[in-house]
């Protein structure tokens, strides 16, 4: 609700969204800062580590997600972009499958048609495609795919904490965005940041928004390295209810019985995957008890 107050014509009108995706990496990147000296230890004592080759090619996939998103955004309807989000939960089920090996059960896979069922009837209406902004889009699913895969996949490769590599990455990714943010905010919106007029409250809001991007991005590596890149797209479609919601309570925002609908079937979808990642733990719990006994 930030962002939109900050970046909507009825709020501020801060419309560089590349610009601002640098200064909440900025913000993010203090995380080093404040952690620990031993935060960058492992429990048996040993320095975490991340290759710098792969930490840059995890860098250029994040800057190539999100430049693609913002071009699909603006060559595409809302509709069609809201799709292409949808579109993320799948794409990273392939590809955890087919680079991971990963296997995804019957009941889970029922519980994310769900809850994207759910968030369709939500979110979607207008949709129209163009071949630009379709590759653009295909781009963006893509990588930001395969960058949420790579949170999960380096924290339990290198052994490493969320916060790790959170604080790692967040400085090339500050560098990069606010590098090529203006000029890429010049092609989408016609016009540089340099030229926003600021007002207080426009100050008040990008100061609130990049707090939240801290305590959003911390929270997205803990949850992605704790569970899954496919859980937690999953859970974050929390975000679209509350957003409906806030704006209904907050900014009296009209709610159609559409959106009663799509919230309510993610919500139960959301329940349900829940229930199921339980149930699919415990089992793996007492099958690995009884190998235990069988040895």
């Amino acid at each position: 609700m930030a962002n939109k107050q900050l970046m909507g014509t009825a709020g501020h009108g801060f419309v560089f969204a590349t610009t601002l995706c640098g200064l909440h990496f900025a913000c993010t990147s203090g995380i080093r800062f404040l952690d620990g000296k031993n935060e960058n230890n492992r429990a048996d004592g040993s320095a975490m580590m991340v290759p710098p080759r792969e930490i840059f090619l995890f860098v250029v996939v994040a800057i190539a997600s999100i430049v693609a998103l913002n071009f699909s955004l603006m060559l595409n309807t809302i509709g069609f972009y809201q799709v292409c989000k949808l579109a993320q939960i799948p794409t990273m089920c392939l590809l955890e499958a087919i680079f991971l090996g990963r296997q995804f059960g019957r009941k889970t896979i029922q519980a994310i048609l769900i809850v994207l069922v759910g968030v369709g009837v939500a979110t979607v209406s207008d949709m129209e495609m163009n071949f630009a902004g379709t590759v653009a889009a295909l781009i963006g699913v893509s990588c930001t795919s395969a960058q949420q895969i790579a949170v999960s996949y380096l924290q339990k490769k290198h052994s490493v904490s969320s916060n790790f590599l959170l604080a790692k990455t967040s400085p090339y990714m500050a560098a990069a965005m606010l590098g090529l943010g203006p000029f890429l905010d010049r092609i989408v919106v016609n016009e540089w940041v340099t030229e926003y007029e600021w007002t207080e409250g426009a100050v008040v809001f990008l100061a609130a928004s990049c707090a939240l991007a801290v305590l959003v991005n911390i929270s997205s590596f803990m949850c992605i390295g704790r569970f899954s890149a496919v859980s937690f797209q999953v859970i974050g479609h929390v975000k679209t209810v509350l957003v409906f919601f806030f704006g209904f309570v907050c900014f009296s925002a009209p709610i159609t019985h559409r959106n009663i609908l799509g919230c309510s079937l993610a919500v139960m979808g959301m329940i349900y995957y829940s229930r199921v990642q339980l149930a699919e733990k415990a089992q793996a719990a007492s099958r690995g008890g009884a190998l235990g006994e069988k040895a």
